[in-house]
C-alpha cells in the first residue's frame, strides 16, 4: 500500500510538473501578444524614399528615412517621434554608420557607384548626398563647405572654436573615391 501511495505521489507531482511546463510557454505568449498589442497601439512606425537625384547618382543603393511616433508615453497627450536614416543594400537594411570620433567609414565608401566620379562638377552633388544621410542638425549653425587640398575633398560640417570637422574624401586621380573617413579636427594650418 506504501508503495502504491508514493507511486502516486510521483506521478501527481510529475504531472503537476508537466501541466506548469505545459503551460508557461502559453502565458509567456499571452505576455508577448499582450505586449505586441500595447506597442501596435502606442507607436505608429511609417518609411518613405528619399527621392534625390544626389542620392541616385552617387550610391548603389536607396536611402529611406523611418520615422517612429510613440503617443501616450507614461499618459502625456503628445506624441514623440524618433527618426532614422537607413540604407536598403538589397540583402538587408542597415543604418549608416555612426560617427563618434574620427571615423573610417568604409560601409559608407562601400555603397559609392563605382562609375561615380568626385570632381568639381560633382562635389555639390555629394554635399547634398551627405545632406540627407548625416544631416547637420538644425540648432546647429551652418558651418558647411567643401573644397579641394593634397589630393583630398573636404566637406566640412561643423566648428567649435577654431577647428573645423567633417568629411575627408581621398580619391585617385581620376577622382574615383578610395577612402571616406569623418575627421573631428581640421585645421587649415595643419590639415592632418
Amino acid at each position: 500500500m506504501e508503495n502504491t501511495y508514493s507511486t502516486l505521489v510521483k506521478l501527481g507531482s510529475i504531472a503537476i510538473w508537466a501541466f506548469c511546463i505545459s503551460t508557461a510557454p502559453a502565458q509567456v505568449n499571452d505576455v508577448h501578444h499582450r505586449l505586441d498589442q500595447f506597442v501596435n497601439a502606442s507607436c505608429e512606425t511609417n518609411f518613405e524614399e528619399i527621392q534625390s537625384d544626389a542620392i541616385s547618382q552617387i550610391l548603389q543603393f536607396k536611402v529611406y528615412y523611418i520615422k517612429k511616433d510613440i503617443n501616450h508615453l507614461y499618459g502625456e497627450k503628445e506624441k514623440r517621434s524618433v527618426m532614422f536614416i537607413v540604407i536598403d543594400n538589397g540583402t538587408q537594411v542597415k543604418s549608416f554608420e555612426r560617427i563618434k570620433s574620427d571615423t573610417e567609414l568604409p560601409e559608407l565608401l562601400s555603397y559609392i557607384r563605382s562609375d561615380f566620379l568626385l570632381n568639381e562638377n560633382t562635389a555639390p552633388l555629394f554635399e547634398t548626398m551627405l545632406d540627407h544621410i548625416y544631416p547637420v542638425e538644425d540648432w546647429k549653425p551652418d558651418k558647411r563647405e567643401f573644397f579641394f587640398k593634397d589630393g583630398k575633398w573636404y566637406f566640412l560640417r561643423d566648428a567649435y572654436f577654431r577647428t573645423k570637422q567633417g568629411f575627408e574624401i581621398s580619391v585617385d586621380a581620376n577622382g574615383k573615391i578610395t577612402g571616406i573617413r569623418y575627421k573631428m579636427k581640421w585645421n587649415e594650418n595643419n590639415d592632418s
